[in-house]
């Protein structure tokens, strides 16, 4: 118990500190020249829905507002060829950008991944502690056990979507 309310109250002031600092001056991960790639909600019509690109498991974690929160899912490819998630965009957030938690210095660090690659035949998680999505200006509260719509674009213009349960925010997977 001592070690989740640890990690709990951990997660809450990085949440903070995230949240008080310009997102700018966080370290792209292929480049520091790389700006985050926000991106506003809804998807624009005539979007392709793919046929091999899948996402599933799919969570948000519940942090008080307006503390920016993280979304975990698993990206399935089952198509011949690799598939790169380009942006996502989530329902109840204004901003949404694709992050890699990496360890630099013997420190843990966000970087932005301006795109993830999804190898032909494969999954890649995104979990605590790796890849995550940055949600970031809620629209409004969200009740745990509540579920928000999510739409996944990739650099094919295929699309995918999902529904994302909140979790509490002592979650640590789905």
């Amino acid at each position: 118990m001592r070690k989740v309310i640890v990690g709990v109250l951990t997660l809450c002031a990085s949440s903070f500190a995230y949240a008080a600092s310009p997102h700018d001056a966080h370290m792209p991960a292929a480049s520091q020249a790389k700006t985050a790639q926000h991106v506003s909600k809804g998807h624009e019509d005539g979007a392709v829905l793919s046929k091999t690109v899948t996402v599933s498991d799919c969570w948000i974690r519940s942090l008080p507002g307006p503390t920016p929160s993280a979304g975990y899912f698993v990206i399935s490819n089952s198509g011949n060829n690799e598939a790169k998630l380009v942006s996502l965009s989530v329902s109840a957030f204004d901003q949404v950008s694709l992050h890699q938690t990496i360890n630099q210095g013997g420190m843990s660090r966000m970087a932005v991944a301006d795109a993830v690659s999804i190898p032909a035949g494969g999954e890649l998680q995104f979990k605590p502690g790796s890849y995550h999505a940055m949600l970031e200006k809620p629209s409004r509260a969200l009740a745990v056990g509540a579920q928000v719509e999510a739409g996944f674009t990739f650099h094919s213009g295929e699309t995918a979507k999902a529904l994302c349960e909140v979790k509490p925010a002592n979650a640590v997977s789905k």
